[in-house]
């Protein structure tokens, strides 16, 4: 119940007062007092403001201590890895950003992340003791009970291997791993839209294409983790994808297809913007791509168009079958997140059923390249807090 009462508290959209939590709880004031008392003592909450008198004394309202501890929030693409150190509240204190190569496997990349991680907590001056949890978010399937991949096709050498093992030799501490876009639907959810919308659909748009699931109010991973694996819907075209199979989602309007496309039309000469980028770097990428179209690039622009209009027939379907409050897309480059996003409804709302978008927004992401991050953050708190037990310890979150 105590853990019940450090997540109301958590989750209140202002500080809550003893008989606040009495009444959102269904228990005795005594006993929401036994609690609140308790998470004070442990430091976990704190006194935000005074309320106003209904007749007798002023009341204390509580809200979460983010100075409690710190926490840990790692996110690896197959290119590059975002690191944060955020407080209690899932608020960014500092960032670092660097180039990986995820196939290098997880010893090499992983100790090159520790070292960065090292000279963040250096640069902002807080001990090692201070992180009370580590999440991070891969680019593949995971088995989140273990906190291991399993067989990720974009991740050679990670399958199985246990991530929370290699943190638990630097940080004592515990370590929470899950996909990539799962903790972006979470960190939307929680830090963007601050728990107004039960129902989220978070798409990502990047080399690949994914989505996180939110249902009644909570991630939805699937019998075994693998929820939400959208890119490899059949759309019922010719393409080969890489996982061997035709007519997927990703292999016509992921990233590497539109990089595909983009250098395609740059070879066929269709694009002269294209053409010299082709010829000044020796390839295409989606920030080619993404330069193109803030460069009005007719063809890059009708690119991502084309992406857009596919992306958006098969959400139609998930729409339709699901009927979520929101869709949220996160893209790599937001700079085609306009074009991106209007091609996207507009095959929704032409296909979708009348009913099912009677009340749907599709939006861009609140919290763009920091979703992840934050996200990774509200993951673990949420599990120190689910972890937490009224016996055995001699501290409420260890």
């Amino acid at each position: 119940m105590t853990a019940n009462v450090l997540q109301m508290i958590r989750r209140a959209k202002s500080p809550l007062s003893k008989a606040d939590i009495a009444n959102e709880s269904g228990s005795s004031l005594s006993a929401a007092s036994d609690h609140v008392e308790r998470l004070i003592a442990e430091q976990l909450i704190e006194v935000n403001a005074i309320g106003a008198s209904s007749g007798g004394r002023k009341p204390k309202q509580y809200s979460l201590n983010s100075r409690y501890g710190h926490i840990l929030s790692i996110e690896l693409s197959t290119t590059s890895v975002q690191i944060a150190i955020t407080n209690f509240d899932c608020e960014i204190l500092s960032t670092q950003t660097s180039t990986i190569q995820i196939n290098e496997g997880p010893d090499k990349v992983l100790t090159y992340v520790q070292q960065l991680v090292e000279q963040l907590i250096v640069e902002i001056g807080i001990e090692n003791s201070s992180i009370k949890g580590i999440g991070i978010g891969i680019p593949g399937p995971v088995d989140y009970s273990m906190g291991q991949p399993i067989t990720p096709p974009l991740m050679q050498g990670w399958d199985n291997y246990l991530i929370p093992q290699f943190w638990s030799k630097f940080y004592d501490c515990p370590c929470y791993v899950d996909n990539d876009v799962n903790i972006m639907a979470l960190g939307e959810q929680a830090k963007g839209y601050k728990f107004e919308i039960d129902n989220l659909i978070y798409i990502k748009l990047g080399s690949g294409i994914g989505s996180g699931v939110i249902y009644d109010g909570k991630l939805y991973r699937g019998s075994a983790g693998s929820a939400g694996d959208i890119g490899h819907f059949d759309i019922g075209n010719n393409v080969l994808c890489w996982c061997g199979n035709r007519g997927c989602l990703e292999a016509s309007a992921g990233g590497k297809a539109i990089v595909a496309k983009g250098k395609a039309a740059a070879l066929s000469e269709k694009s002269d913007f294209l053409l010299k980028r082709l010829e000044e770097h020796g390839e295409i990428t989606l920030a080619d791509i993404s330069a193109g179209v803030l460069n009005l690039d007719p063809i890059s622009v009708d690119i991502i168009r084309e992406s857009g209009a596919i992306l958006g027939r098969v959400l139609a379907s998930i729409v339709n079958f699901s009927n979520p409050d929101l869709v949220v897309i996160g893209s790599e480059y937001s700079d085609y997140g306009d074009i991106l996003l209007a091609s996207i409804r507009q095959s929704v709302y032409q296909r979708s059923l009348p009913l099912a978008t009677r009340k749907l927004l599709i939006n861009k992401s609140i919290l763009g390249n920091t979703a992840g991050l934050i996200g990774g953050a509200f993951m673990t708190i949420d599990q120190l807090i689910i972890q937490a037990t009224n016996d055995k310890v001699d501290t409420f979150l260890n």
